[in-house]
């Protein structure tokens, strides 16, 4: 019986290690994506603010983007949350039965 023990727990050792690896290698792969992300999005920022003819053109666009960003960030947020809570409903009712 010892000897069937070994090869499973090394196999779910094997399996633990490829799991810490790719979520290490996702980790970085995100933060990577968003800071090229963020540098993108100044870089452009100022280089759309200096060349900008009408400046209060520019400042309503980015006014407009950041409210409309805001409440798509609002409302994705609750209808997650609203989705994740019918889906627990479902799920207790079905267990109920």
């Amino acid at each position: 019986m010892e000897e069937e023990q070994h090869p499973k727990r090394k196999a779910i050792q094997m399996v633990e290690k490829t799991t810490q690896t790719t979520l290490k290698v996702t980790k970085t792969i995100f933060i990577f994506v968003f800071v090229v992300m963020i540098i993108v999005t100044v870089i452009y920022s100022i280089y759309t603010f200096l060349s900008s003819k009408n400046l209060a053109s520019f400042l309503e666009g980015t006014l407009t983007l950041g409210i409309g960003g805001f409440w798509a960030f609002f409302l994705g947020y609750f209808g997650w949350r609203m989705g994740q809570t019918i889906e627990i409903y479902f799920h207790n009712l079905q267990k109920n039965r």
